[in-house]
């Protein structure tokens, strides 16, 4: 230990030097002139002439030691690295408004310097060996970066192998309304059905990876609003009590014991994304239940309401409670008969974006109960009545539309749609056959359906402006694509006109050009 004469002066301090002096930290005491008063052997050591480090040395002559011997390898407050002046500048800085610092040695150790202002207008200085934190900080780090690679990496690939599974379906399902449009018997119809619950099968699968996709993206926002129940709750039963029925399940939906409330009992939610999480949970009770009932209860919790989907299925282990709700998650045995393990993570992530809660309580061999925590609505809100939506084409016969599409199975695919639907239709690859195209129609397009991802370089989003250009502005365009690449829902989500993913079905294509296209008497044309 050094120390200055007003130190040795008093031995009663000679106890408290000698405990300093053995600490594990580097310690060092500078005077109001930023002169050395003391320091121990541990903060000696650091520097690259220990000798010199003694009482009365200025503080800015050890900074210029640590510069020639250049002994610091990265500090805090240089992050871009290695610069002397800067250095010089900030760690002198840093010292006079007595900051803690972050410091790492060449040897590779690291250091937490603390310095704090004495009542005399002096600073203490003590040194802690950080090296153990830092390098299990660094090494969460570099595990979190390789998560996050990771899930990037699965997002490409998801997004890659989604776009060219969804190309082939996408035609099979336009050919698929095509031909339906032209079936004259029953049997024939039954097969129709059939192949058609297949296609919905599948594009349901699809549809669970785009949900991913657009979280990943961060493109769903909630809209929160307040909103009745009764009418989800009446049209979960419509949708899922044919399964239920075909299985021998009970299906039972009741609004359960809400203080004076019915059906019409109101919540505070994004109706779109709770009818997702409802769903999902429905559509795992009636899949995997294969005797028994399904019921679906709504139940006060304080100032929220509860919803429960309860079943009487397999169950699994409390083990599992968490885990199920990982993304690709799948449960041995009965659980894992069906699904790509993706419907839970969707109803989670959808939840927590809503700041709902989800509970889960379930015993093998005794079923599972999912239950959704929500607000009440702060008024329950009269539902608006439902108007029924008009048959297929109606609506469309006679109307000019375009469709731009690199696909030449995709083109002949729509050409039978549009022709069963009774519409005047052009069909175009890219901008390289586009002018053509145009010139032979008879009159300007009064839509147009457009992919988003052409040849050549092309894509709908650069082509849209040049058709506006054209046509104007009130053009109706639709943009169809195929694409799940977070990037890319980000940037089709700022485009300003609908936007339809593949597998397409042709119902949604149609009801969205009935919305787009002013009816033959000026008015819109209702969904």
């Amino acid at each position: 230990m050094d120390a200055g004469p007003g130190l040795t002066a008093l031995p009663q301090l000679d106890d408290l030097i000698d405990a300093i002096d053995s600490a594990a930290e580097a310690f060092v005491l500078w005077d109001a002139d930023d002169r050395l008063v003391f320091c121990n052997d541990h903060y000696r050591r650091f520097f690259g002439e220990p000798d010199r480090v003694r009482p009365g040395v200025r503080f800015d002559e050890l900074v210029e030691m640590n510069i020639v011997y250049t002994s610091i390898s990265e500090i805090s407050f240089l992050p871009q690295g290695w610069d002397p002046d800067r250095y010089r500048e900030r760690r002198i800085a840093a010292h006079r408004t007595a900051s803690d610092t972050f410091i790492q040695l060449r040897d590779g150790r690291w250091l937490q310097s603390r310095e704090r202002r004495t009542r005399s207008g002096g600073i203490i200085g003590v040194y802690s060996d950080i090296t153990e934190r830092m390098r299990t900080e660094l090494a969460l780090s570099a595990a979190k970066q390789a998560a996050e690679d990771a899930n990037l990496a699965k997002s490409r690939f998801l997004a890659a192998a989604s776009h060219d599974l969804r190309q082939p379906l996408h035609a099979v399902g336009i050919l698929m309304s095509a031909l339906s449009a032209r079936l004259t018997t029953d049997r024939q119809h039954a097969i129709a059905g059939q192949i058609n619950d297949c296609l919905q099968t599948v594009t349901g699968l699809f549809d669970a990876l785009l949900d991913i996709s657009r979280l990943d993206a961060g493109v769903v926002a909630p809209q929160p609003v307040d909103l009745p129940l009764g009418p989800l709750l009446r049209a979960l039963a419509r949708e899922f009590e044919p399964a239920a029925r075909a299985k021998g399940l009970e299906l039972t939906v009741r609004p359960g014991p809400v203080a004076g409330a019915t059906a019409g009992a109101g919540v505070r939610s994004d109706a779109a994304m709770l009818g997702r999480i409802l769903r999902n949970f429905v559509s795992n009770a009636v899949k995997y239940t294969s005797r028994g009932r399904v019921l679906v209860g709504v139940r006060p919790r304080g100032a929220d309401l509860r919803i429960d989907v309860i079943d009487t299925g397999p169950g699994f282990d409390a083990a599992e409670a968490q885990a199920v709700f990982r993304e690709f998650h799948r449960l041995d045995g009965a659980m894992a008969e069906q699904g790509i393990g993706l419907g839970l993570a969707i109803a989670d992530r959808l939840a927590r974006l809503l700041g709902h809660r989800i509970e889960v309580t379930s015993r093998p061999g005794h079923g599972t109960r999912f239950s959704l925590i929500l607000p009440r609505a702060a008024r329950v809100p009269v539902p608006e009545p439902v108007a029924a939506a008009p048959a297929m084409p109606a609506g469309l016969a006679g109307r000019r539309l375009l469709l731009i599409d690199d696909d030449p199975d995709i083109r002949r695919a729509a050409a039978q749609l549009f022709d069963a639907w009774g519409c005047i239709a052009a069909f175009a690859a890219g901008a390289h056959d586009l002018a053509g195209v145009l010139d032979a129609m008879d009159g300007p397009p009064e839509a147009v359906i457009i992919d988003y991802v052409l040849g050549d370089g092309w894509t709908g989003a650069r082509l849209a402006p040049c058709l506006r250009a054209r046509f104007g502005d009130a053009l109706p365009m639709v943009m169809v694509t195929g694409d799940t690449a977070p990037e890319r829902l980000r940037e089709v989500q700022g485009l300003g006109f609908p936007v339809l993913h593949k597998p397409l079905n042709p119902m949604r294509l149609g009801a969205t050009l009935r919305a787009l296209l002013p009816s033959q008497t000026g008015t819109s044309q209702p969904l």
